[in-house]
């Protein structure tokens, strides 16, 4: 595997791009442990070397490919919604999440972490890094920052960070991902979405 490769720049972000496209289209076809850097390199239009010139390792490639669907939501850290009122900051942030956690091809990136992370170890930690702890990461950070906000109801910051994303998941999120249920409905998600910013904005604000 290549050790001295230069480190990619930030003009060269279309490059990149291609590169996880290619990579998710593999990896949703042929699984993980099936996909290959060449079939990648070969789907995203590159050489195997520009691959590894951006990603190390398969696994690194494939948390790129979950950090970019991650990015879709917390890229701007909250602070486009930093005007807004609490309630309609975390609204907002929960639908854009819902709408990524229930994506059919997150869904199918999770099953495949899922059935190969025994396989691949350093897998199930690359998604988790990478995707949910990501969002952790942001929206606890702007729970600190506005933890003495009066409309909010916060003790811990990632704590409740963690309970918000548990309840907009929830049991339909499990289902989904073991073929039972498909999507939740567009009045589900407005409910889900209700409790999740019911559980941190304080009543009758």
């Amino acid at each position: 595997m290549p050790t001295a490769i230069p480190v990619a720049k930030r003009s060269d972000a279309p490059r990149r791009r291609a590169i996880l496209n290619g990579a998710k289209s593999i990896f949703l076809e042929h699984g993980f442990g099936g996909a290959s850097m060449d079939e990648v390199a070969l789907a995203a239009g590159v050489s195997k070397m520009t691959v590894y010139r951006y990603f190390a390792s398969k696994e690194e490639l494939f948390a790129g490919v979950i950090t970019d669907l991650c990015d879709r939501i917390v890229v701007d850290n909250l602070e486009v919604a930093s005007q807004q009122p609490p309630q309609q900051a975390l609204a907002a942030f929960a639908r854009d999440l819902v709408a990524i956690i229930f994506a059919p091809e997150t869904v199918e990136l999770h099953r495949i972490v899922v059935a190969e992370s025994r396989r691949f170890p350093a897998l199930g930690k690359f998604f988790y890094d990478s995707g949910p702890q990501g969002c952790i990461d942001v929206l606890a950070a702007y729970l600190e920052r506005n933890r003495a906000h009066p409309d909010l109801k916060i003790d811990e910051p990632r704590e409740a960070a963690q309970e918000f994303l548990d309840l907009l998941r929830g049991y339909p999120h499990l289902r989904l991902l073991l073929g039972l249920d498909t999507a939740p409905a567009p009045d589900e998600i407005d409910k889900r979405v209700a409790a999740a910013v019911r559980h941190l904005v304080k009543p009758n604000r």
